[in-house]
């Protein structure tokens, strides 16, 4: 065999058996990729100890301050609780103006606002244990006059009473099923301050708008007679079977509403 035949094919033996020693490379599994904790239609900008609602991003408690006993924030006291309530504000394209808006009262004018919206409480409660709402109002009312149930903006099918008792007085809680931005949210209206719940005020009874709740008292303000009224809207993942009725108003279960946000235009 010639030289450089003999040298060709001593050169290709070596390539072979290189070959063989060698093991393919596998490429790497992708990464599967991470699930969104963020609801569809809800940017995620909101920061750590924070949850989306609506556009808005609400704070978490701090940790630790749940108390042993099952208490949360309320027991420091209300005014502490009301400083750390996270209002969800009045939408830009909701007016302004009081009279722009219906009101859970049979009577046909328009209420002034005693207190809430840009005017301070100021008011002394009867009771020790609760705090006016940031986004409350108390409205001017005669004593007896009847309160009845409303049909929010954006609301689908009847609302139901949620609570009867005492809360800020005597109080009705009605429960509305409400869409807002492609969503059904649970918006809670707390009717205080009442002199005593009507016959139709039954925990569960479904509302049509108008039915009668109850009638305006001094309850909780004592001396003031008007009707105080609250909107707050349920978190999400929060629903109210089982739910301890005495926690509605509570920071983690319900956050407060301007209550311009939830009522029914004229």
């Amino acid at each position: 065999m010639q030289p450089l035949v003999r040298a060709a094919a001593l050169a290709a033996l070596l390539a072979a058996l290189g070959a063989l020693g060698k093991t393919p490379r596998r490429k790497a599994p992708e990464a599967a990729p991470t699930p969104s904790t963020v609801a569809p239609g809800v940017a995620a900008s909101c920061g750590p100890r924070t949850l989306p609602e609506g556009d808005v991003c609400i704070p978490l408690p701090p940790p630790g301050r749940a108390q042993p006993d099952g208490q949360d924030e309320l027991a420091e006291g209300p005014e502490a609780a009301t400083e750390r309530s996270t209002l969800v504000p009045r939408r830009p394209e909701r007016p302004v103006e009081v009279a722009a808006y219906r009101f859970p009262l049979a009577a046909e004018a328009t209420p002034s606002v005693l207190a809430g919206l840009d005017r301070p409480f100021g008011l002394s409660l009867e009771a020790g244990d609760v705090a006016p709402g940031p986004g409350a109002v108390l409205l001017d009312a005669s004593s007896g006059d009847a309160v009845v149930s409303l049909a929010l903006e954006g609301q689908e099918g009847p609302a139901e009473v949620a609570f009867v008792g005492e809360m800020l007085g005597a109080t009705v809680v009605t429960a509305h099923l409400v869409r807002d931005g492609g969503r059904l949210r649970q918006v809670l209206l707390v009717h205080g301050n009442l002199d005593r719940p009507s016959e139709r005020a039954v925990v569960g009874a479904p509302l049509e708008a108008g039915d009668e709740l109850g009638f305006v008292g001094d309850s909780a303000f004592r001396g003031r007679p008007g009707l105080y009224l609250e909107a707050r809207q349920l978190r999400e993942g929060t629903s109210l079977g089982g739910l301890d009725a005495a926690r509605l108003r509570k920071d983690i279960v319900s956050v407060p509403v301007d209550v311009r946000n939830a009522l029914p235009l004229r």
